[in-house]
C-alpha cells in the first residue's frame, strides 16, 4: 500500500512550516521532499532559472519537463522509505493557472493521501505581507486558488485512488503540524 502524503496549500498559508514540522514529529519513518527546490535545482543545473520565483515565469514545456525531472526523483527517493511531498497542486503562471501534477508524476509519486492545508483567504494576505518572502509574482485572488486547490486535490484523488484531507492552519500550527504527522502515521500502519 502507498504510503507517500502530497501536501500542498496556496502559497503564504504555511503548508512549507506544517511540512517541516509533521517530518520532526514522525522522526526518520518519513523523509520530507520539496518539490519545488528539486525543480529549481533542476532548473539551475540546465540554465532555465535562477531562482524558485522564475519557475513559474518558464514556459509550460519546461515547467512540465522539470515536474517530470522531479517526480523521477521522487520516485527513487520513496524506494527507501515514505515521504512527504510539499508541493503546489495549482501553479499560478503569468499566463493564468495551471496543474502541478501530470497524470505520470501521479504515478511516480503514488501518493497513499493528498493534504490541503488551508486557513482563512484574510489570514493568508496577512502572512504574505508580514513575510520575509517576497509573494508579488502571486495575485490578490487567494480565494480564487483556494478554491481552485481544493478541485484540484479531489481530481487528483480520482487519478491515484488517494484520500484527501482539509488541514486547516490558522493560528495553531502545532495543532496542524499534529494532525498532519498523524495522516502520515495512520498511512504507515495500515501498511505495516
Amino acid at each position: 500500500m502507498a504510503r507517500n502524503v502530497v501536501v500542498s496549500g496556496v502559497p503564504g498559508v504555511g503548508a512549507s512550516e506544517v511540512c517541516e514540522g509533521a517530518r520532526r514529529e514522525l522522526g526518520d519513518e518519513y523523509t520530507l521532499v520539496n518539490v519545488g527546490d528539486v525543480m529549481l535545482q533542476e532548473a539551475l543545473e540546465h540554465g532555465l532559472a535562477d531562482g524558485r520565483e522564475e519557475l513559474a515565469q518558464l514556459r509550460f514545456r519546461d515547467q512540465r519537463a522539470l515536474q517530470r525531472r522531479a517526480s523521477e526523483h521522487i520516485a527513487r527517493e520513496s524506494d527507501s522509505g515514505p515521504l512527504l511531498i510539499n508541493t503546489h497542486l495549482v501553479v499560478e503562471t503569468p499566463l493564468g493557472y495551471v496543474p502541478g501534477l501530470s497524470e505520470a508524476m501521479l504515478a511516480d509519486i503514488d501518493p497513499a493521501a493528498l493534504v490541503v492545508v488551508d486557513a482563512d483567504t484574510e489570514t493568508v494576505r496577512e502572512r504574505r505581507e508580514t513575510s520575509e518572502r517576497s509573494y508579488e509574482q502571486f495575485s490578490r485572488s487567494v480565494a480564487f486558488h483556494r478554491q481552485l486547490q481544493s478541485s484540484a486535490a479531489f481530481a487528483y484523488s480520482l487519478q491515484s485512488n488517494a484520500s484527501v484531507y482539509h488541514l486547516r492552519n490558522d493560528d495553531d500550527v502545532e495543532a496542524a503540524v499534529g494532525r498532519l504527522a498523524a495522516i502520515a502515521e495512520t498511512f504507515s500502519e495500515l501498511s505495516g
